[in-house]
């Protein structure tokens, strides 16, 4: 019983049921009070013409060959029908037919119908074949007419339900972009600060006991890396705040490196920076994202590889930007947590920009990260 009814509601609806039988209805009444000959089989010609009309939304090129064969049929074994209810029928099939069906389907419908109606007008004793046409205008026509006016705005509708729709979708995946570049820079800043704080705590509570300078330096080293820290926080957060506000962060660029590099160097790395080629003028989401490179390089370093040898290469070239932080000693699993997604965001990073990321692993525990940035372009 239950999946009959799931195949009714597919196949038609309560508005469409509720027309049927008001059209039913008013055939039998004007059939019941015009005593016409063979009232029963008018009747049934009618219940089967207008039975089509059930189905006039989800199959209409099949409510049309219904009603049509209905017509055809009842005015050649019987006569031409003049219910009101079974004339309507046709009108609502017309309509249907180019409301809600393809164009091939239409034409193909329209044809038939018309041809239902001219028998039904040619086969009538009482009308003359001059008024054919004039039926064929007001019961095939005027109906044809109005419904591809519907189907056209029906159309136009879709179009524009499905044109929100991509803009939705535009604008949650901008809403998604923005939430990983947050999460990236939010990343990339945190995780630097903290594990020069981390690293420079462990070296105090070392030295704390004998050497007074010493904890003292690093005390001044974790007192910078918050600092810098509490500022870069404050320049997302402006930009954040400001609707309006440049998204890069123009503030990280490459001659922010120098700074990065002491404060990694106070933490125990032995960094040396060397530069290749004549420096250029590169986009600012370029240099912001090779400092990034470097202090996720540098950060690494740090976690994995404490005291170790850094060296930092940064190529100019015609193409762009290059840059390799390549790390000797001996790797561990880090102290300070770390999930692995700075590898992951700063790889998206470079990608968007059009660049590329490799990085290489040696058995020894040399670790490499080479990066290659487009330039301005030409």
């Amino acid at each position: 019983m239950q999946a009959w009814r799931t195949w009714v509601t597919k196949v038609t609806s309560a508005r469409d049921a509720a027309l049927v039988l008001f059209l039913i209805a008013a055939a039998a009444a004007e059939i019941v009070s015009g005593s016409p000959s063979s009232p029963g089989a008018r009747a049934a010609y009618a219940v089967a013409t207008i039975a089509g009309l059930l189905v006039r939304r989800t199959f209409p090129l099949v409510a049309v060959g219904v009603v049509s064969i209905g017509l055809v049929a009842q005015a050649l074994l019987l006569e031409s029908p003049e219910e009101v209810g079974v004339l309507l029928a046709v009108i609502f099939a017309a309509f249907s037919l180019a409301a809600y069906s393809s164009m091939r389907d239409t034409v193909t419908g329209t044809a038939l119908i018309s041809m239902a109606v001219a028998v039904a007008v040619a086969t009538d004793p009482s009308d003359s074949t001059s008024n054919i046409l004039p039926t064929l205008l007001l019961f095939v026509g005027l109906p044809v007419g109005l419904g591809l006016t519907v189907h056209r705005r029906q159309r136009d509708l879709e179009a524009l339900r499905l044109a929100a729709v991509a803009r939705e979708d535009e604008a949650a995946e901008a809403v998604d972009a923005e939430r990983r570049r947050i999460a990236r820079e939010l990343h990339d800043v945190v995780s630097h600060a903290v594990t020069l704080v981390a690293v420079q705590a462990e070296a105090g509570q070392a030295v704390i006991g004998r050497d007074a300078a010493a904890a003292q330096r690093c005390l001044a080293a974790i007192a910078d890396a918050s600092r810098d820290a509490l500022i870069e926080l404050d320049r997302m957060l402006h930009v954040l705040r400001d609707a309006d506000g440049d998204r890069v962060d123009t503030e990280a660029g490459l001659e922010r490196i120098p700074a990065l590099v002491e404060g990694a160097r106070s933490a125990g790395l032995s960094i040396q920076v060397t530069t290749e080629g004549a420096s250029t003028l590169l986009p600012a989401g370029t240099e912001a994202c090779a400092f990034r490179v470097v202090q996720e390089g540098l950060t690494n370093a740090l976690r994995h590889a404490p005291g170790s040898k850094v060296k930092i290469r940064l190529e100019h070239t015609s193409e762009g930007l290059g840059i390799a932080v390549e790390t000797t000693g001996r790797r561990r699993a880090s102290s300070y947590g770390g999930s692995g997604r700075g590898l992951v965001g700063l790889r998206e990073r470079v990608v968007s920009l059009g660049g590329s990321l490799e990085t290489a692993a040696a058995q020894n525990g040399d670790f490499t990260l080479r990066v290659s940035l487009p330039g301005a372009g030409p």
